[in-house]
């Protein structure tokens, strides 16, 4: 089980997900942007699915795990559109119903006795980008890398 701060999938999201390899975990994450969860006059809900990848085996650096992956996010709110609306020209905006978000981080994490029902705790932050800033980057001057990273922090609980 897993809880997020920011990150693209909205100002806090929650998911579950399970480790298919010591090394390859899957999460599937709702995440909501609400005036009562991040001040926004926009209502976003977000629902993803994460995969992520232990960059090293477990282990090589004692309790921290570098990762990175990808995620599927498909953002529901009353602007956003999976095919660009006939009153703009072609390829005026990039579709923002569904994203690919590449991301890069770590996760700390603290083991448990093997009785327990929890196994282990883990603490994460990734920084995540959105293919359409991608995009934007390689296309125009304006949009620097600096520019197009996100900060997530959160929490996962690991069950036995």
């Amino acid at each position: 089980m897993k809880l997020q701060y920011a990150g693209l999938l909205g100002f806090v999201s929650v998911g579950a997900g399970y480790n298919f390899t010591p090394r390859y975990d899957g999460t599937l994450y709702f995440g909501v942007l609400s005036e009562t969860f991040g001040g926004s006059s926009v209502n976003v809900q977000t629902l993803s699915y994460k995969s992520s990848w232990g960059l090293f085996r477990p282990g090589l650096l004692g309790p921290i795990t570098p990762k990175a992956g990808a995620s599927l996010n498909w953002g529901y709110t009353n602007n956003t559109f999976r095919r660009l609306p006939e009153h703009y020209p072609e390829k005026y905006y990039f579709q923002n119903r569904l994203h690919i978000a590449p991301f890069y981080g770590a996760e700390w994490k603290r083991e448990f006795a093997a009785e327990s029902s929890i196994s282990a705790i883990g603490l994460y932050a990734e920084m995540s980008t959105l293919d359409a800033y991608l995009l934007e980057f390689f296309r125009t001057k304006y949009v620097t890398i600096d520019k197009i990273w996100n900060l997530a922090l959160g929490i996962t609980i690991y069950f036995n």
